[in-house]
């Protein structure tokens, strides 16, 4: 007699149920995080009501109450300023340089691409749009070489992308440190087109006075960024130095000045750093506000660099001097580069505060940005009661730079693994 073996096959697939359905999914993730209890819920539907009620009031007063006519009528004085008009080709130029570097970002990272993308559209449509900037803020009406259209500049901006683009795909050219270098020259060359250059026919100086709004924004805050770095470097490197007068240097100098708020320093340098000058020796505001700056974040920049340097572990020092490496070579090639790493949240931080900083050179008598929006609210009877919309555009302006100036810095972040060993 034989038996049949009842034995399953060890290979036989297992069947295992589906989870429900309400744990998967965004209905999962909304029971998990909005109504994970009976309180939650309750919480998360007053909270819903609320916000769409101020959604739709909000709505309501910038699509039909709100007037705009105090943005659109004087966008160019909130981006340049008092800027000469016949002088409108060079912040021009310098938007199609930049166009460039856009078009080479775009075939290296994507993501970072489209925020400078954004940025450049916005600045292209309030740069060309709305009046010439000599009826909005005088009297005369002549003008050499008008702006150029928004449909010009926006189409020169397109190809200007474009050939950034393909730039980018030759190898020699497509690196990020190419990228870089190509990043600090067109800064330099946006310098000399907005300020000026002595001796230079098509390059005249321009009245420092007359650069202001948003374009005012940016270069302080550029310039501020781009110099601060290596001299808070330097500082930090001082103040890690075993040799006593540089250290102690270095350690008075940051002390000093983070231990002074930006505005009492503007303020020193208009009215009391020229009292240490002959009378015969004047230094331009422009020029005073960009020196201020940069010294200030210097000294912040410093404590973040000995910060980052600080977190690398011991044994890359000891690495360093098994390999024969001196002092000085170590601090170069193994300390200050993944200390450099270790602060890229913080630079950008302070990057973002430094750009919002900016707005303070007003004290000085410098026409930034939001000091333009109140002297056209107090300045003007018709735009009086407009300081809403005036505040809220420039706001808008300042998220969106900040936010963006965030968003590459995570893309950074990422990309060389910052937070993750």
């Amino acid at each position: 007699m034989t038996t049949q073996s009842t034995t399953a096959s060890p290979t036989a697939p297992s069947t295992r149920p589906p989870p429900p359905r309400m744990t998967v999914g965004f209905q999962g993730w909304l029971r998990a995080n909005l109504f994970s209890s009976i309180i939650d819920g309750i919480i998360t539907i007053v909270l819903t009501i609320l916000l769409a009620i101020a959604a739709v009031n909000l709505l309501n007063w910038i699509i039909v109450t709100a007037d705009w006519t105090v943005v659109t009528s004087r966008l160019p004085l909130y981006v340049v300023g008092r800027y000469p008009q016949e002088l409108y080709w060079r912040p021009e130029l310098s938007l199609i340089l930049f166009s460039i570097l856009t078009g080479m970002a775009a075939r290296m990272w994507r993501g970072i691409a489209i925020v400078f993308a954004i940025i450049l559209a916005a600045i292209t449509l309030t740069t060309a749009i709305g009046p010439n900037i000599a009826t909005a803020i005088s009297t005369d009406q002549d003008a050499t070489y008008p702006p150029i259209s928004v449909s010009i500049l926006m189409a020169f901006n397109t190809i200007a992308i474009i050939a950034g683009y393909f730039a980018a795909t030759i190898p020699a050219i497509g690196k990020p440190k190419t990228f870089f270098i190509a990043t600090l020259a067109v800064f330099i060359i946006s310098l000399m087109l907005v300020i000026g250059v002595p001796g230079i026919p098509l390059l005249e100086t321009v009245n420092t006075q007359d650069i202001g709004g948003l374009m005012l924004n940016l270069l302080l805050a550029v310039f501020g960024i781009v110099c601060s770095f290596p001299i808070g470097v330097l500082l930090a490197l001082g103040r890690r130095s075993k040799l006593p007068f540089i250290k102690i240097f270095c350690v008075g100098f940051i002390e000093l000045v983070r231990g002074v708020p930006l505005i009492t320093l503007l303020f020193m340098s208009r009215h009391i750093l020229p009292l240490t000058f002959p009378e015969s020796i004047s230094i331009d505001e422009l020029y005073l506000a960009a020196i201020t700056i940069t010294l200030f974040s210097s000294a912040y920049m410093a404590e973040n660099v000995r910060g980052g340097m600080a977190a690398v572990p011991p044994g890359q020092n000891e690495a360093g001097k098994a390999l024969g490496l001196r002092d000085w070579q170590t601090t170069l090639f193994i300390t200050l580069p993944q200390g450099i790493r270790n602060i890229i949240p913080a630079i950008v931080g302070q990057s973002i505060g430094l750009f919002k900083d900016t707005s303070l050179v007003f004290i000085i008598g410098m026409l930034d940005l939001v000091e333009i929006g109140r002297v056209t609210i107090q300045g003007n009877i018709e735009f009086v009661d407009n300081g809403r919309e005036v505040y809220l555009f420039i706001a808008l302006i300042f998220w969106i730079f900040t936010f963006s100036m965030s968003y590459v810095s995570r893309k950074i972040e990422a990309a060389l693994g910052v937070g993750h060993r």
